[in-house]
């Protein structure tokens, strides 16, 4: 009887063993390969194309890097305090954002997120959106969202909207929008009252 128990105990013992390895692993798997925060440096969208219009250059460009910073400013103002800085934010219940990353290709936008479930579980989770363009706001609707190559469903993602402050419709108003491997390009139509 006394093998049996000892054979029992050290069947236990191994299998506590490979489960805490599998756990080990798989929280290592999901965590965040880069560190990512959520700064970012205000963008004045209107001041760009008040001076595009000074310069007659009926075109506004949004880089990457300005497209990246927009997205921060308006998680910061929907879910957050609103100021630049880099602390995280809730998104939702249990899922807290730690940093993101954003790269635009053509007409998605690809969204690189570092978040951390129910304060104990950090994950790298990556979020395609197709861009779209609704006067006077860029749209990000919800494409694909995968934990590393694992799909995960769309229902965890909520369609973003971006506004941006042009000036008013009396002065410019937007002719085409054309979404670019690392930019947006907004073509105005130039309105001159005499």
């Amino acid at each position: 009887m006394g093998k049996i128990v000892k054979r029992l105990l050290l069947l236990l013992i191994v299998m506590l063993l490979l489960l805490g390895g599998a756990l080990w692993w798989l929280i290592s798997y999901i965590a965040p390969d880069e560190q990512l925060d959520l700064s970012y440096a205000p963008i004045d969208v209107k001041g760009k194309a008040l001076d595009m219009v000074k310069n007659l250059k009926p075109e506004l460009v949004l880089t990457e890097t300005d497209i990246d910073h927009l997205i921060k400013q308006n998680l910061k103002s929907e879910y957050g305090n609103g100021e630049a800085g880099s602390s995280a934010i809730m998104l939702r219940k249990d899922v807290r954002l730690d940093g993101a990353r954003f790269e635009l290709e053509k007409n998605r936008l690809v969204a690189h997120l570092n978040v951390t479930y129910k304060e104990r579980l950090p994950a790298a989770l990556e979020a395609v959106y197709a861009l779209e363009w609704q006067s006077p706001n860029i749209v990000l609707r919800p494409h694909a969202l995968s934990l590393k190559k694992s799909s995960l469903p769309l229902t965890m993602l909520d369609t973003i909207i971006i506004p941006l402050d042009l000036p008013a419709h009396d002065v410019v108003t937007v002719r085409d929008v054309q979404f670019e491997n690392d930019r947006i390009r907004i073509g105005f139509k130039l309105q001159f009252s005499l």
